[in-house]
């Protein structure tokens, strides 16, 4: 069994503003880095450590690596990993909400309609992203047999694994919250399936306030 802990990154100015980020970056807030300080602090007084450690190439998520691993002292050994990557939004990435409304109804209306199979230009659709995400952790995980690893990824990439964990449809309309620097604990069995052992844990937290912007 791989014990692998999925993370999302802390909350970033554009989190606030609600912009789609996508491939796309924003840096975090300074609640943010205190999100992933006291997560890190969090590990090291429960003794939490790890024998791998993955983050998104993105500097969101990098950050949140760094600032995670630094009471623990593991830093060294984060290893940037493109395909914990956030869902690719193309041409709906550094847009609000309203802007799209606002600029590309159409884009909007199916956006929002959670239809699984829309692509926005030069995008990922859900079922793209759901395929990624899936093969992406099955393949890290298949490589850390018995071992502890860390994930530091993205609220979509978050919100996929816990669908494919419980085999949610993605025709449904997520029910529930992802957290930034949440608590996110899965287990990989030998043959192949996933089970959840904790999900959302944001005790680390210094108020209880959570911001939930997302789809």
């Amino acid at each position: 069994m791989t014990t692998v802990y999925i993370i999302r990154h802390g909350e970033t100015e554009w989190n606030l503003k609600g912009i789609h980020q996508g491939h796309m970056d924003s840096k975090l807030t300074q609640k943010g880095e205190e999100q992933a300080k006291d997560l890190g602090n969090r590990f090291l007084e429960s003794g939490v450590s790890f024998d791998a450690i993955y983050s998104s190439d993105l500097g969101r998520a990098l950050k949140t690596a760094e600032q995670i691993c630094i009471p623990i002292e593991q830093e060294n050994i984060i290893q940037e990993e493109p395909s914990l990557r956030e869902r690719s939004l193309g041409h709906i990435e550094g847009l609000t909400y309203q802007e799209l409304a606002d600029q590309m109804p159409e884009d909007y209306k199916r956006h929002v309609s959670g239809d699984p199979d829309y692509k926005p230009e030069g995008a990922e659709s859900w079922r793209d992203f759901f395929n990624r995400a899936e093969s992406s952790l099955k393949e890290i995980a298949l490589q850390h047999n018995d071992e502890q690893i860390l994930c530091v990824t993205h609220g979509g990439f978050v919100s996929m694994a816990l669908r494919f964990c419980l085999n949610i449809n993605l025709q449904y309309k997520r029910q529930f919250s992802i957290p930034n620097t949440a608590v996110n604990v899965f287990e990989f069995h030998s043959e192949g399936s996933w089970k959840l052992r904790t999900w959302g844990d944001i005790s680390h937290f210094k108020n209880g306030k959570i911001l939930d912007e997302m789809l």
